[in-house]
């Protein structure tokens, strides 16, 4: 999928999803208490969507987290962490972020 973005009369800018993907998954690395999918496993292929919504974006993201940390304080720094790095490497404007908590680790006892 190819997200487009006008900018002015003089031509359009695209950027493929796969970048847009790796500008998420490089903020959710950002936010302590995230723990990553294995990379190339289908949880990390499914962990995060892509929506264009009117003149926005909308991420669906599905996370892990430790055990130990408040979910609620979390959720809310992916969800800042994300429009923050969205909407400083390009144009977009972020319509919403949506965070999934899908699985919490237990310490190994």
């Amino acid at each position: 999928m190819k997200v487009v973005l006008n900018r002015d009369g003089s031509g359009k800018v695209v950027y493929n999803s796969e970048i847009i993907r790796d500008i998420v998954d490089c903020a959710l690395s950002e936010v302590e208490g995230v723990i990553r999918f294995p990379q190339g496993s289908k949880q990390s292929k499914n962990s995060i969507q892509i929506d264009i919504v009117n003149d926005g974006i909308v991420i669906d993201v599905s996370v892990k987290l430790v055990y130990s940390v408040n979910v609620s304080d979390v959720a809310g720094e992916i969800q800042h962490t994300i429009k923050k790095n969205l909407e400083t490497m390009t144009e977009f404007k972020i319509s919403a972020v949506n965070v999934h908590v899908v699985e919490v680790e237990f310490p190994n006892e």
